[in-house]
């Protein structure tokens, strides 16, 4: 048995069977062929390869954290999102893929159904159909559905590999109006027009958000950092020289103000996953871009105020 072979069967007597199988169910919906013990096994692999890396790299560079708790603190961040933001972003990122592309699916599917073709026909024809991501789905579906498969089952299955509430609810109309006998091109119809509208409404939010979103970027990712990267610096430079001598800040408080800036960081994006989407876990998609920009934006203000200021 291989490295990640030991790492997955540690993985699955330790992490709970209902986190391994939330896990397994979103990396169904992502292109990464892996079961949920096996990708823990690889995560836990590059989280300790990291850690050793950040730890080596702060000792040559002379980080203001300690290498031992620099090494620790690096793999506590890097195992989680690994573990649960990359799925998670990348399940996202297909759903909103699918999303865009099935009212046109259904719509086509619908016309198609009114031209007397079977169901069978218009699902091939969708495979053929240059829908991407999308395409692919039906293609599994039709290839299930001639296994022995039900069409209705085919389709719920669907739904749950795209990880998103919105195909969940339009393919348990879709199977809803197939067993209570009802024409399944007009259900279709209405289904995409539902979708539609759904769309339009959560365009309309993106919009009238735009203006609170910008402000939380200015501000948590650009003017705190800044200004808390120059009143560090500043501060900390010593006034005058000897006894009468002015001491200046000491510098634990660069590592402190840093974590604060960072903290702030992460509680903006997930500010701005409930205020753009509804949703806080949305804004963990955003939360290392956020506090890897507020970083490096405090840094370059203690960088220009060091310059500036007298030695």
């Amino acid at each position: 048995m291989g490295l990640v072979g030991r790492m997955a069967k540690f993985s699955k007597r330790v992490f709970p069977e209902k986190f391994l199988r939330n896990l397994d169910r979103r990396l169904e919906s992502t292109k990464i062929a892996l079961a949920a013990e096996e990708y823990v096994g690889v995560t836990f692999l590059v989280t300790i390869i990291v850690g050793v890396v950040v730890g080596f790299v702060g000792v040559l560079l002379q980080f203001p954290i300690p290498a031992p708790l620099l090494a620790p603190l690096a793999a506590f961040v890097t195992f989680p999102v690994l573990t649960l933001g990359v799925p998670y972003y990348l399940a996202q990122r297909r759903a909103a893929e699918l999303e865009r592309a099935l009212p046109d699916t259904l719509r086509q599917i619908a016309s198609t159904l009114r031209a007397g073709v079977g169901i069978d026909a218009a699902m091939d024809d969708i495979v053929k159909s240059q829908y991407g991501v999308l395409s692919q789905e039906f293609d599994r579906v039709v290839t299930e559905i001639r296994r022995g498969r039900t069409l209705d089952s085919a389709l719920l299955a669907l739904a749950r590999r795209s990880n998103s509430p919105l195909y969940e609810r339009a393919f348990h109309l879709i199977v809803e109006g197939i067993e209570r006998g009802a024409a399944l091109a007009s259900v279709l119809d209405s289904v995409s027009k539902d979708i539609k509208e759904v769309h339009a409404i959560q365009r309309e939010r993106q919009a009238a958000t735009m203006q609170q979103v910008l402000f939380l970027f200015v501000v948590a990712l650009f003017a705190v950092p800044f200004i808390v990267g120059l009143t560090v610096a500043v501060g900390g430079v010593q006034i005058g020289s000897g006894p009468a001598a002015g001491a200046g800040l000491p510098a634990e408080m660069s590592t402190i103000a840093m974590a604060y800036i960072v903290i702030q960081a992460l509680i903006c994006s997930l500010a701005v996953g409930v205020i753009r989407y509804g949703k806080m876990l949305k804004g963990l998609t955003f939360a290392v871009p956020f506090m890897v920009v507020a970083a490096i934006v405090f840094k370059v203000a203690q960088l220009i105020a060091g310059s500036i200021t007298p030695v």
